[in-house]
């Protein structure tokens, strides 16, 4: 018995019992999906609240950030979007608000005046709500069902993750799914150096 893996709900699984892992890839308009950062944990772990850690190891190049509404945060525009000085960073986020919770930002409770920070909150967050809803925001977020979603199917059916872990024990699992996503990685790069600028890398493993 694995003692160390816990149950998680997801909602295209539903609940199991096992690990889990969060990746941030590429999504350029017609490039290779690229995966760029990545964890992995028990599958109890929700990856929504680990993405935080990943914040500050974004490179300069991301512009846009797409994340779906599990990732609805203020906190993560704020950081993603404004330095700790007050100015721009030259990134966007484009999040989907989550229907459940608390408030939005910035809104005052009844008999309580918002605050300055609240409301400079709540002006950022309508901000990235107008860009979303823009012709370009909602082309920008079209992308993600082309690159993430797709990429998670296609790295687990290539390394043969859909159904079970390998090992027992945080510490293997958690080497097993970082390792893979790094083999990605350097298949990715031998494909590209071969001339072949897609993310078919299946024929290199099947050589092997």
């Amino acid at each position: 018995m694995d003692t160390d893996s816990t149950w998680g709900y997801s909602e295209y699984h539903g609940w199991v019992q096992g690990y889990s892992y969060e990746v941030l890839v590429t999504a350029t308009a017609d490039g290779t999906v690229w995966p760029l950062l990545a964890s992995a944990d028990t599958a109890s772990v929700s990856e929504h609240t680990t993405f935080g850690e990943k914040i500050g190891q974004l490179h300069n190049s991301v512009v846009y950030v797409l994340a779906d509404s599990g990732y609805d945060n203020n906190d993560y525009g704020e950081r993603i979007e404004w330095n700790e000085q007050g100015h721009r960073t030259g990134k966007r986020y484009l999040c989907p608000e989550n229907p459940r919770g608390t408030k939005k930002g910035g809104e005052k409770r009844k008999g309580q005046p918002a605050s300055a920070a609240s409301r400079l909150q709540g002006k950022r967050r309508r901000q990235r709500r107008e860009f979303l809803q823009s012709r370009r925001g909602q082309k920008l977020y079209a992308r993600r069902g082309q690159t993430v979603e797709p990429f998670n199917d296609w790295l687990k059916s290539l390394f043969e993750l859909e159904h079970r872990v390998w090992h027992r024990g945080l510490d293997n699992n958690r080497t097993q799914l970082l390792a893979a996503i790094f083999a990605y990685q350097l298949l990715l790069r031998y494909n590209h150096r071969r001339g072949n600028h897609n993310g078919q890398v299946r024929w290199i493993l099947d050589a092997l």
